[in-house]
């Protein structure tokens, strides 16, 4: 009766959370977190051999066969502390002229603390098969700049109102939910497991203060570049994965999830590349596991993320066509490789600790520092802790995340204005979960 309630309740905030809720702001591996569930986070985001809750299939879907029926609820606490700074053009001029520049000064954005939540649930059918759901923030990004040196714009003639770019208030707003329904299943005796999930993908996005962009000259569809309404777009793709015991106590695992299509943001289409086009990037990744006693566990995951199949995000800034055209400017980010690495010991008495390490390049060169003000992705070193107490049936789970401070250093996109950009970030997160067992 109990876990009746439990789960007819876990839908409707499903569908809450779905309709209305994405994962805000969850930027560490580019603009995907480091990890999905509180556990994987703990121990430097891995999960490809070793899947310990519902969560799961946020990065490997064969995780979940033969699981015990259980419902994770977590709550993230994250904070990315973001800014930039940008030195006077060299060649003031050219900015003068038309030459695109950033408003001189160094700013802090605003917005600094975000609450994510995710859900997720395993129903098993038997021990060698289960399903489940999972909705979780697959990804984000956010700024947020106060309108600064309104003396400074009109000095360059670009307006009064101040800003990063001389439109007032300057920043964008990426929220991304994925929707994962799975199904698993074992075979060759238990010591094989493969899983599959489609993926219903939705996302929203606002920018703000971009006037700088938004003229004829620099966009294909002026008027559609900064307006500050939020645009969204539903999409789908699918993933798959496998698990396999190489010996006792020593696994394998590895998941390949598509490109995710989506619809494209109509309102931004002079903005993003080919008319709006925004989808979701493919990922693949391999990992191992191994207990090297009856109560320690180390694992370690690479993870690939193919930025370079979506134009707006892949494409050069310093592409000489117009925003939004085909072929368009985009953030300039690179392919990310990935390798995370994590340790588990079991405490005794119902307690189970956590530590790990989690290694992702850099996306952005310094030829494209000046658009990613926007989206100053550029973290690296990740480092994590975390514990899982049990009693009974139920878990609280908790894990911990700090990313130290990274920075790139470049110029303005063209270089006629002459002008020294430097963007920076540092992270932290605080994740707290609640799991039920049935």
């Amino acid at each position: 009766m109990e876990a009746r309630i439990i789960r007819r309740s876990l839908v409707t905030v499903a569908v809450g959370l779905a309709m209305g809720s994405a994962g805000v702001a969850n930027a560490t591996n580019g603009y995907f977190a480091h990890g999905y569930g509180t556990k994987a986070k703990g121990m430097g985001g891995v999960g490809m051999a070793i899947s310990q809750d519902a969560y799961a299939p946020g990065i490997n879907p064969a995780g979940i066969a033969g699981m015990e029926s259980r419902i994770d609820g977590s709550l993230t606490y994250f904070r990315p502390e973001r800014s930039f700074e940008a030195g006077m053009p060299s060649n003031p001029a050219a900015v003068v002229a038309g030459a695109p520049a950033v408003n001189p000064g160094s700013v802090d954005s605003d917005s600094e603390n975000f609450f994510i939540p995710s859900l997720a649930f395993v129903q098993q059918i038997d021990e060698n098969r289960s399903w489940g759901l999972a909705l979780l923030g697959n990804g984000g990004m956010n700024t947020d700049y106060p309108a600064y040196g309104r003396e400074q714009c009109a000095m360059m003639g670009q307006g009064n109102q101040g800003g990063a770019f001389c439109g007032g208030t300057a920043g964008v707003n990426l929220e991304q939910l994925a929707i994962i329904p799975t199904y698993a299943q074992k075979f060759a005796d238990g010591r094989v497991s493969v899983g599959f999930s489609p993926i219903i993908s939705y996302q929203r996005f606002s920018a703000e203060g971009l006037d700088a962009f938004d003229n004829e000259m620099m966009s294909a569809d002026p008027g559609n570049v900064t307006s500050g309404r939020t645009d969204s777009s539903w999409g789908y793709g699918a993933q798959i994965g496998f698990q396999a015991e190489l010996a006792e106590g020593a696994r394998v695992g590895a998941s390949y999830r598509s490109k995710i299509r989506a619809g494209d943001f109509d309102r931004y289409s002079g903005l993003f590349a080919n008319g709006g086009e925004f989808d979701i990037p493919s990922t693949y990744g391999l990992g191992f596991s191994v207990d090297v006693s009856p109560r320690v566990t180390l694992s370690a995951d690479y993870q690939k993320i193919r930025y370079s199949e979506i134009d707006a995000i892949a494409n050069p800034s310093t592409n000489q066509a117009q925003f939004g055209a085909d072929g368009g400017p985009g953030f300039g980010w690179d392919d990310v490789n990935i390798f995370k690495f994590g340790a588990q010991i079991d405490g005794g008495n119902g307690w189970t600790w956590r530590v790990g390490y989690n290694r992702g390049e850099n996306p952005i060169s310094s030829e494209d520092v000046m658009l990613n003000i926007l989206a100053p992705a550029v973290m690296t070193d990740h480092f994590t802790a975390g514990f899982t107490r049990e009693f009974g049936q139920h878990e609280i789970n908790f894990a911990a995340m700090y990313a130290p401070t990274q920075r790139v250093r470049g110029q303005d996109i063209t270089g006629m204005a002459g002008q020294d950009i430097e963007i920076e970030m540092r992270q932290y997160e605080l994740e707290i979960g609640y799991a039920y067992r049935f």
